[in-house]
C-alpha cells in the first residue's frame, strides 16, 4: 500500500496498484473481468459522465443502486471527474428518494432495471437524466440468459422514463473517449447517509482524502498477498461507510478480486468460499451468525481467511469467539475481532488486531487517528472515567451537508484550531491504553447493518392529529432485533386503525427497517426529570414489566373513576 498523496479515490487505485499489471478485479455471475476492462469502461463512463451529461466537478450525481459491478464502476468514474456521488439506500420510497435528490441538489440518477418500476414518475418528476443498469452486463452468457428473462419484463417501463438511457450502451458510445482526472483531493467525494451527533439523520460529507487515508490505515492490518487471485465478496452496500471505505475501496487498493453480492445469501456466501480463494470478508454481525448456521460453512476453506472485519453494530463477544473458534480450527492467519467507528470518521476508527488485542475492548486508534474521552466541558478525563468518545484525525469529515450553514457544520474546533467528530457515544480508556464502549448517547437504532434514526420516525409519527406522543426503541421478537414504537394517542378512537395508518405513513416516508414490528399504547409515556420522553426506560421494558402494570392501573382507576361519576 503507498503512502496517500494528493490524490482522488480513482488515482490512488491506480497508483497502489501499478506494481502489479493485469490482474483480475472483477467478478460476476460466472465471468472474471481484468483491471484493464474494468478501467476501460471506467474511463468511459467517466467521459459519458462529463461530456454527455455535461457534469462539472462540485456537481452531484445520485447512485440509488444495491452493489453491483456498474455502481462501483460509478464511484470511480464520478470521482475521477470530480462530481460528489451521493450514494442512496435502493429500497427507499419514491417520495423519499426525490427529497433526498432535490436536497443536494443532484443532476442524474443511476437505477437497476428491477428496481425502476415504482420510480419513473418521481424521476421524472424530477427531470433528471437516468442511467438504468442490467444485471446481465457483466454476467457470462449462461447465467446472463436467466437476468435477461427478467430484464424484458421491465423493459416496457423504460419508454416512460423521459430522459434515459442505458449503462452498456453509455459505456459503448466513449470507449475510445477518455478525459483528464479534475478531482482534489481535498475536494468531496461523497455524501453519505449517517446519525449525526444526535440520532437524527444528516447528510456527511467526505473527501477522497479522508477515503484514502482510511484505507492506507487499515490496510496495514491485513493485506492481500496474490493479486487477482485472492478474492473478497463484497456484500455491504456502498451507501454504508463500511462497505465503501473498507469492504469496496481498500479491496481495490489492495488488488483484491471483487465479487459484489446484491443481495446476502449465506447459502451463496458459502459456496463462493468453497468455490474461490476467499481471504477477506466485511459484515455486520448478523451476517456473521448467518454464515456459520449454514450447514455447508465448517470446512478447510475457511483457512484462506486472512482479512476479516466485522461493524454495523455492536458484535457480542460471544459470536466473535465462535466465529474464532473456527478459523483457529483451520489454522487461518485472521481472527475477527472487536472494533469501533462511524460515517462521520469514514466508518472505522479502533479496533483490535492481531497485534494489539485485548478482550471485552474496541481495541485501540488506527494510525494517524487520535481518540479521546471528554467531559461536558470539552475536557480529556484520566483513564477509567466515563465520558464522550471524541476523534480526529485524516479519516474524518468535512462536516454535515447544509443549503446555506458553515461548511464544517457538526465538527469541534478546539483552542490549537483541531478538528474533532463528537461521536454521541459513551466510553473510557484503560491504562493499557485500550478503550472501552459503554453506550449510545445518540440515538440510533441499526437493524441487519441500517441505520435507523428514531428522531425521524417520531416528529412524522406527531404530526398525525390523533397522536399525542410517540418514542420508537430497539426491541427483540423471535430473537431478532425490531423497532418497537409506543404511543399515546391526542383522541379518542379505533386503536387499531390508528396504529394502521401509522404504519401505512411510515412506509410511505421510510425504509422498510424503519418500520415498526410492534406498536404497543400507553395513556401518556414515561418522562424524565427534565420533562423528555424517557426512551432509555422504555428500551429496557417488556409486556411483563412494570409499566405494563402501571399502565393497566392508571386505566382501572380512570374507569373507575367514570363509573362514579356515572353514578352521580
Amino acid at each position: 500500500m503507498v503512502d496517500v498523496k494528493n490524490q482522488s479515490c480513482y488515482e490512488y487505485w491506480l497508483d497502489c496498484t501499478d506494481e502489479y499489471g493485469e490482474y483480475y478485479v472483477m467478478q460476476h455471475l460466472g465471468k472474471k473481468y481484468y483491471k484493464s476492462k474494468m478501467l476501460s469502461d471506467i474511463d468511459a463512463l467517466a467521459a459519458y459522465m462529463k461530456i454527455e451529461l455535461g457534469l462539472k466537478p462540485g456537481d452531484v450525481y445520485t447512485v440509488f443502486m444495491p452493489t453491483t459491478v456498474q455502481s462501483i464502476c460509478a464511484f470511480y468514474a464520478l470521482n475521477k471527474v470530480g462530481v460528489i456521488v451521493n450514494f442512496v439506500h435502493p429500497l427507499l420510497p419514491p417520495n423519499v428518494l426525490k427529497e433526498t435528490m432535490t436536497e443536494v441538489h443532484s443532476k442524474g440518477v443511476m437505477v437497476l432495471d428491477l428496481l425502476i418500476k415504482d420510480y419513473a414518475d418521481v424521476i421524472n418528476e424530477m427531470n433528471v437524466p437516468c442511467l438504468v443498469c442490467h444485471s446481465s452486463e457483466y454476467a457470462s452468457l449462461l447465467k446472463g440468459f436467466g437476468c435477461k428473462l427478467a430484464e424484458t419484463a421491465v423493459k416496457k417501463i423504460f419508454p416512460k422514463i423521459k430522459k434515459r438511457d442505458e449503462y452498456s450502451k453509455a459505456v459503448k458510445r466513449f470507449s475510445k473517449a477518455n478525459v483528464k482526472p479534475s478531482c482534489n483531493c481535498d475536494d468531496i467525494a461523497v455524501y453519505l447517509n449517517g446519525g449525526g451527533t444526535t440520532g437524527k439523520s444528516k447528510t456527511i460529507k467526505l473527501t477522497s482524502r479522508a477515503i484514502n487515508e482510511l484505507v492506507c490505515s487499515v490496510s496495514k492490518l491485513g493485506r492481500i498477498h496474490r493479486p487477482g487471485i485472492e478474492a473478497e465478496p463484497i456484500v455491504l452496500p456502498l451507501f454504508h461507510c463500511f462497505g465503501l471505505s473498507v469492504a469496496v475501496h481498500m479491496a481495490m487498493c489492495n488488488a483484491g478480486r471483487l465479487i459484489p453480492i446484491m443481495r446476502f445469501d449465506a447459502k451463496m456466501f458459502n459456496r463462493l468460499v468453497r468455490q474461490n480463494t476467499v481471504v477477506g470478508f466485511v459484515g455486520i454481525p448478523v451476517m456473521f451468525k448467518k454464515i456459520m448456521n449454514e450447514k455447508h460453512f465448517d470446512t478447510k476453506h475457511l483457512k484462506n481467511l486472512r482479512v476479516v472485519y466485522c461493524g454495523g453494530d455492536d458484535a457480542p463477544q460471544s459470536l466473535i469467539d465462535e466465529f474464532n473458534s473456527y478459523l483457529e480450527k483451520y489454522d487461518a492467519e485472521g481472527r475477527l475481532y472487536q472494533g469501533y467507528g462511524l460515517t462521520e470518521v469514514g466508518s472505522v476508527c479502533c479496533t483490535n488486531s492481531n497485534e494489539n488485542h485485548k478482550s471485552d475492548t474496541i481495541g485501540v486508534p488506527l494510525e494517524n487517528v487520535n481518540m479521546q474521552i471528554w467531559n461536558e466541558e470539552h475536557n480529556e478525563v484520566p483513564n477509567g472515567v466515563i465520558g464522550e468518545i471524541v476523534i480526529s484525525g485524516p479519516t474524518i469529515m468535512s462536516g454535515y451537508y447544509t443549503e446555506d450553514g458553515e461548511d464544517d457544520a457538526g465538527l469541534y474546533t478546539d483552542e490549537n484550531g483541531v478538528k474533532w467528530v463528537m461521536s454521541g457515544d459513551l466510553g473510557y480508556r484503560d491504562d493499557d491504553g485500550y478503550f472501552h464502549f459503554s453506550g449510545r448517547k445518540k440515538r440510533v437504532i441499526i437493524i441487519s447493518g441500517y441505520n435507523v434514526y428514531p428522531s425521524d420516525i417520531e416528529k412524522r409519527t406527531q404530526e398525525l392529529d390523533f397522536v399525542k406522543e410517540a418514542c420508537c426503541v430497539k426491541g427483540y421478537k423471535d430473537s431478532k432485533q425490531i423497532i418497537r414504537m409506543f404511543v399515546s394517542f391526542s383522541k379518542n378512537g379505533n386503536e387499531e386503525e390508528y396504529k394502521k395508518q401509522i404504519i401505512e405513513m411510515i412506509e410511505k416516508n421510510f425504509s422498510k427497517f424503519s418500520v415498526p414490528r410492534e406498536i404497543i399504547t400507553l395513556s401518556s409515556l414515561p418522562q424524565t426529570p427534565l420533562m423528555k420522553t424517557d426512551f432509555m426506560r422504555l428500551t429496557q421494558e417488556t409486556p411483563d414489566s412494570p409499566i405494563y402494570d402501571e399502565e393497566k392501573e392508571k386505566i382501572k382507576i380512570k374507569d373507575s373513576e367514570k363509573n362514579t361519576q356515572a353514578a352521580s
